[in-house]
């Protein structure tokens, strides 16, 4: 057997242990796959915070940009930049106190052999 069959029968053996060991951890009790679930709250504040970052900074620039900044819309384009900048750290927050109210994450350990 020459080096480069080594080489591939290794990297088989290799791929073929590793795919295994992915598949056995992704597949629950019968095999199959299992499903994420996601709870409405969820997915009602995601929903939330996408029209929030469409509809706040487009309200923001044509509020701002007559009344406040006299027609400047360099001005009212940073404004509006500011006020999604401040939507998204509204729902990285919500996000993390979100995360920090169902506790702590398990923590898998493996022994190394």
């Amino acid at each position: 057997m020459s080096s480069a069959e080594k080489r591939t029968t290794r990297t088989t053996s290799e791929q073929t242990s590793f795919g295994s060991s992915s598949s056995s951890s992704a597949s629950g009790p019968s095999g199959s796959r299992s499903s994420v679930n996601i709870s409405s709250s969820t997915v009602a504040k995601l929903a939330f915070f996408t029209v929030a970052m469409i509809v706040f900074p487009i309200a923001t620039y044509f509020l701002t940009i007559d009344q406040y900044f006299g027609g400047n819309a360099t001005y009212a384009g940073i404004s509006a930049a500011v006020m999604a900048n401040v939507v998204l750290i509204a729902y990285v927050a919500v996000a993390v106190m979100e995360d920090s109210q169902a506790g702590p994450a398990p923590v898998s350990i493996k022994k190394q052999q």
